[in-house]
């Protein structure tokens, strides 16, 4: 049974984005994913290479990725936010510019940002906030950013409760709808199983993800 009227993103801000990165501590490089997404954004920059690119990960926890993206690309500026106030206790004195945030509050100037990265963090994200959510991305991207989303996927919208703490529920859902009902047209999309990484052609929802990639502009 779901218990309705408290908000995802406070019990995460309140201890359980702490505890999901202690948890989760081990797990949380994955060079597959990694590799993935380095080889979408060098896509993306492919004709900016001398441009400078403000990259943003939105549910960073260790920053794995974002640290792997500094070392590959000279030209990345990094910036991450969660909700684990360990998790960017520890970014910071990695040097790493990073705040303790949600999705649906980006504290960012305006058409700052070139690419925003959904880390596996929007299936825990309140319903209510996807529009939200939509509204600050089309704040801070510039206006030929892009967005690229890790998370899982159904074709339909499914509710499952979340084993850590019965107040949340997880959704699987496909999350490009959120952005592509206004200025975001999907340019690539690949399925994953969740459990190693590996892309497949197999519809087995209860094991599958996508990478998804969106982008602004008229001449997408």
């Amino acid at each position: 049974m779901f218990i309705k009227n408290i908000k995802h993103k406070n019990i995460f801000l309140d201890g359980e984005g702490d505890n999901w990165f202690l948890r989760n501590k081990k797990k949380l490089n994955n060079p597959l994913k990694d590799s993935k997404i380095i080889n979408i954004v060098q896509n993306i920059i492919f004709n900016d290479k001398k441009k400078k690119i403000n990259f943003l990960e939105i549910g960073c926890s260790n920053s794995s990725l974002l640290l792997n993206l500094k070392k590959q690309f000279k030209n990345i500026e990094i910036f991450g936010i969660d909700p684990s106030k360990k998790a960017i206790n520890k970014l910071k004195k990695k040097g790493i510019k990073s705040y303790v945030a949600t999705a649906d509050n980006l504290q960012f100037k305006n058409k700052s940002i070139d690419i925003i990265f959904y880390g596996f963090c929007l299936y825990l994200c309140d319903q209510k906030d996807y529009k939200k959510i939509l509204s600050n991305a089309d704040k801070v991207l510039k206006s030929k950013g892009s967005i690229i989303i890790l998370d899982f996927y159904s074709k339909k919208i499914k509710k499952i409760i979340y084993k850590h703490d019965k107040r949340v529920s997880c959704i699987k859902r496909d999350f490009t709808k959120i952005f592509t009902a206004k200025k975001f047209k999907l340019i690539y999309r690949s399925y994953f199983n969740y459990s190693d990484m590996y892309e497949t052609d197999k519809y087995n929802e209860h094991d599958l993800m996508n990478i998804a990639v969106l982008k602004r502009g008229k001449n997408v």
